[in-house]
């Protein structure tokens, strides 16, 4: 017993150093800096810095929620909750904030393209150490000069609210004309921003060098020039995509800060966005959290900093003047299945050459980390290969140098490990059903035998409809709004035959944008109501396959703009076959 404590006390010792070590880098750019745990912000759609009170940061919840404003600090932690009197809260997506310390709420979502009752209202900003409530001064209504659109994002200008609208097609900027209150105003068109479209999240910065707007997937930011913002928006701005999924944007000084709708915030500094270096993906594990150390030998850990990056993180970087160094890290998953190992690596002119194996087995090649100038977050992904259920080993080694560079450094961040095993590319589809009764199921799913794929139904509007093969596209996401139809509040089925050579215990790997139920031969294995938008393998199934071929039918619901589906099964051995009809 007493040798067994002893050991525990060596695990967690260990463990705290290394968080330490963690922590003492801070957070780079491609990571959370914080999240928004207190349960009533459940989707920021609005940020702002404040300007009057250091580390405060205003953030606002869009449809359907109370009309309040919270007050953060910058890892997300509430500070006061400050109720808004004087409007409600139709659909919030945007806030702003102006140079008289005043807070601009946006009303503005508009996803029908049918409300009439737009504004935006301001409110003096309230302290958040000593308030609890806050009362609109002045309301700003107002409507488009053509068509009806979408928008959210705002930004204040010279004391003006600016509008930039989300649209498929392109974003457009507008202004009011004037501040005229409880006066519905027509807008002004500025000018469209180019290429840029489905607009979330707008901010300027409060010496109105810089505007930034955010979409999903990307951000624009924009050096202004004077007050003509219809020039400014055709100018070529810093493009720096990304995986955050972004729904709100500010600037405090000239860094950056985002939200998103899992509730992250994320900081990205000035140095980042102007090198436009290409941001690695989100969902990676910290390199110096898995090392084992007693294995490893020759390394040490480094800040960005350190090696003349300006920003927050770091790396365990290996010795840079001769061959063989190495370290050792363990990773744990919950499923056996095949992988793809990618790495976040630094490069430089004294970084040489690495390798990576796993679990004893030299995955893909050596890769050379030579660069002119140092660089960080560059995601590079070495191969494909089986992972264990539960621990494996991963070493990286130095092994050589390139003609240019002057040393044999090497420099890991983190690693990104994810599933990699084939996604079901053909299926049949049958619908869109009315969605009236969603526990009531359409197709007749049997455990006794396959669906009757020749039989025809009524769908929506009366009509007849019967199931037809469909294709995915070449990602594995099976979009089901071109493969049935563009309706809203409806339900589709997708059914796919998966061949398996014996009995084996696996998992479905699942992805869906809304309310979705699966059987699997007849029965049902998982039922998730949920709206959410489509990501790879969002739902992990544990399932039983039988000796054969197994039916698998998916029922997705329809509500908002996108409709798709992704499946695939482990199959760490590559036993598995697909088709989309067990008679073919």
């Amino acid at each position: 017993m007493k040798l067994l404590f002893c050991s525990l006390i060596f695990v967690l010792i260990s463990t705290i150093s290394v968080a330490e070590e963690v922590d003492s880098f801070g957070t780079p750019p491609w990571q959370p800096v914080g999240k928004y745990t207190h349960r009533d912000i459940r989707e920021s759609s609005g940020i702002v810095a404040s300007r009057q009170f250091d580390g405060v940061y205003w953030t606002l919840n869009d449809s359907g929620n109370p009309s309040v404003l919270y007050a953060t600090k910058r890892n997300g932690e509430l500070i006061q909750k400050i109720k808004v009197r004087g409007t409600r809260n139709f659909d919030w997506e945007a806030l702003g904030i102006d140079d008289k310390g005043q807070l601009w709420i946006g009303d503005i979502g508009n996803n029908s393209r049918m409300r009439f009752d737009l504004n935006v209202s301001v409110v003096k900003e309230p302290n958040p150490f000593t308030e609890t409530e806050t009362q609109v001064i002045a309301k700003y209504p107002y409507r488009y000069p053509e068509n009806n659109v979408d928008a959210e994002g705002l930004f204040i200008h010279n004391g003006i609210p600016y509008i930039v609208s989300k649209e498929q097609s392109t974003a457009v900027l507008y202004r009011l004309p004037a501040l005229k209150a409880n006066e519905k105003q027509v807008l002004e068109r500025v000018g469209e921003f180019a290429e840029a479209r489905l607009v979330t999240g707008a901010g300027i910065s409060a010496d109105r060098k810089r505007l930034a707007i955010c979409t999903y997937n990307s951000l624009w930011v924009y050096d202004v020039s004077g007050d003509n913002l219809t020039q400014t928006i055709k100018r070529k701005p810093w493009i720096l995509a990304h995986d955050f999924q972004g729904e709100a944007i500010c600037f405090e000084g000239h860094n950056l800060y985002l939200t998103n709708e899992a509730r992250d915030v994320y900081a990205l500094p000035q140095f980042w966005y102007e090198k436009q270096w290409k941001l690695p993906p989100k969902d990676t594990q910290s390199a110096i959290s898995l090392l084992v150390k007693e294995n490893s030998d020759g390394y040490k850990l480094e800040s960005y900093r350190d090696v003349g990056i300006d920003i927050n993180g770091g790396h365990a970087a290996l010795n840079a003047k001769a061959v063989g160094a190495e370290v050792h890290q363990k990773i744990e998953v919950q499923h056996r299945n095949l992988y793809q190992i990618s790495a976040v690596m630094t490069r430089g002119p004294e970084y040489g050459l690495a390798e990576l194996t796993v679990n004893g087995k030299v995955i893909g090649q050596s890769y050379d980390y030579y660069h002119s100038e140092p660089v960080a977050g560059t995601l590079v992904v070495f191969g494909k290969v089986p992972l264990n259920q539960g621990e494996n080993q991963i070493i990286l080694k130095n092994v050589g140098k390139s003609t240019e560079s002057t040393g044999f450094k090497i420099g890991v961040d983190s690693f990104q490990v994810l599933h990699a095993s084939p996604f079901v590319r053909k299926y049949m589809v049958l619908g869109p059903f009315p969605k009236t009764d969603t526990d009531t199921t359409v197709p007749s799913v049997s455990s006794e035998k396959h669906l009757n794929l020749n039989e025809t139904y009524i769908g929506i509007d009366g009509k007849t409809i019967r199931w037809r093969d469909v294709a995915t596209r070449p990602s594995g996401m099976l979009d089901l709004r071109s493969n049935i139809g563009m309706n809203t509040g409806v339900v589709g089925y997708a059914v796919t035959y998966i061949y398996a050579p014996i009995e084996m215990d696996t998992a479905m790997l699942l992805g869906s944008d809304e309310t979705v139920t699966v059987w699997l031969n007849g029965k049902e294995i998982h039922r998730k109501r949920v709206y959410r938008r489509i990501t790879r393998d969002a739902d992990v199934i544990p399932c039983k396959l039988k000796s054969g071929w197994n039916e698998v039918l998916c029922g997705v619901e329809q509500n908002s703009w996108t409709w798709a589906l992704y499946v695939r099964f482990t199959d760490a051995d590559g036993v598995l076959k697909y088709r989309s009809s067990p008679n073919k």
